[in-house]
This record gives structure tokens, sequence and C-alpha cells, in this order.
């Protein structure tokens, strides 16, 4: 069924690993995957790697799939200079869409919008914060509002503003050629997030709606949305079992600007 899709909304849709365990799915999985695909996939030396990088890239043609006239199959992709996948199917309803990817040990999680930037990341917190990762990377203020906190918020403070900062670069699409510190989130006032950018990162940060949620307890998630002619966006999530099937979900939304 083909679903709408506009440039005021942005579809949410998270496969957990753990629900598409059974083989003739990842049999399936296969079927829709290049040469090259597979290739890659069968390098990971860990099973669940493996099987992960099926159920991601199986949830990526079949989703897309939703909103152009492009068999799963189909579906071409290239590489940026940067490392981040793009459309190449000339279809005009396949070039105005934009998508971005995140993963984490258990959990796959696509972003669509159309002709909009969009960044998307999501972590599993039980794994453990790696706080001396913020002093060496974190923006100055970032790192003082951090060690603020009474020591039992680190762990949740540090990914909220991981995947933030994460968010953010992949809208970019330039990933870590931005160095982290250079722009700064304000997490201080409760359910509100903003942002704050260095001149010479030439991209002010009225550019970007964002939002963080928690897709379950343990797993943070962040957006950034470049807002174009739109103030914000309407957000729809799923979970999603690629081929198989999907239910309309409700994130926990915790903070936008």
């Amino acid at each position: 069924m083909t679903l709408a899709l506009d440039r005021s909304d942005v579809h949410l849709w998270l496969a957990f690993c753990a629900d598409a365990g059974r083989e003739l799915l990842h049999e399936r999985y296969r079927a829709l995957m290049t040469p090259e695909e597979r290739t890659r996939g069968e390098r990971f030396y860990f099973e669940q790697d493996r099987a992960r990088y099926r159920v991601t890239r199986a949830l990526v043609r079949s989703v897309l799939s939703r909103y152009a006239p492009i068999a799963p199959q189909d579906w071409r992709f290239e590489a940026t200079s940067y490392g981040q996948p793009v459309i190449t199917n000339p279809e005009p309803e396949a070039q105005s869409l934009s998508f971005n990817l995140t993963h984490t040990s258990d959990l796959v999680v696509l972003a669509v919008t159309r002709q909009r930037a969009v960044g998307v990341d999501t972590e599993n917190i039980t794994r453990g914060a790696l706080l001396d990762v913020a002093d060496r990377f974190f923006a100055p203020s970032e790192c003082e509002h951090l060690w603020a906190l009474p020591a039992e918020q680190h762990t949740t403070r540090f990914f909220e503003l991981w995947t933030l900062k994460e968010s953010y670069i992949k809208a970019r699409g330039m990933g870590l050629s931005i160095p982290l510190h250079k722009f700064a989130f304000d997490l201080r006032e409760p359910g509100s997030v903003s942002l704050a950018t260095l001149p010479e990162l030439d991209d002010p940060a009225e550019r970007w709606a964002l939002r963080h949620l928690w897709a379950t307890p343990e797993h943070p998630l962040a957006l950034c949305v470049e807002r174009g002619d739109q103030p914000d966006f309407a957000l729809t999530a799923r979970r999603i079992v690629p081929l198989e099937g999907e239910q309309a979900i409700d994130l926990l939304a915790s903070r936008q600007n």
C-alpha cells in the first residue's frame, strides 16, 4: 500500500531485530539485496551483525517502495564523498525522498521525508555511557551542564546529547568532518532543546527542527530535520518487521525546540 508523504511529514520506521529472527524471512531479505550488499553483509564476523545488516537492507528497500513505484530490489544508491547513501533512481517520486538510517545492537531506525535533510540517531543505554568521550568531544557548555547534574543523571544526559549531536551531523550529511565541539545543545529547560552553532559552520541553528524521544526506556532517539519553508514537522512512527507486518506506535516525546 502506497503511503502519502508530503514535506510537512517525517515517518519513522523501527525494526527490532528480535522481531525478525526467522531464517525463512532472512532468505527473503537476501533475495532483495544486490550481490555487493550480500558480499558486504557476509563480511561481518558475528551472525547477529550479519542478521542486523540484512534487516537494515530489507527495511530500507521495502519501506522506500511505499513512497515510490519502484520494487524493493530495484532501488539503487550511491555514497557521497562523506559516505552517506543517496538514491540514484531517476523517477521523480524517488528523487524527492530524503532518508537516514541509524542502528544500535538490537534496533534499526529509518527516517523518511521529502525534500528536506533529515538525520536520526538511536542508542542502547544499557551498554553504558563512555563519559570520558564528553570531555574529549562535547562543547564546553555541554560538559559544564552535564557535570553539574547529580551523578545518577549523567548516563541519561550523555545519551541525550550524543544522539542529538549524531542526528545533527547526519542531517548535515558530513559526519564527523564536523567537529562535535563546534555546536552545542542546551537541555537545561525540561522538555526543551536548543541548538547553538559557531559562525565557522555557516549553518544557522534556526535552520533545524529538533525532537528527542524514547523508542523504549533503553533506546533514546533524536531527530534533526531541515525546516525549509516548514516551521516544524508532523511525526508518524511505525514498528515493522520488513516484508511481514507493521503497526503504528507512539514514541515518548521528551524534548523539542
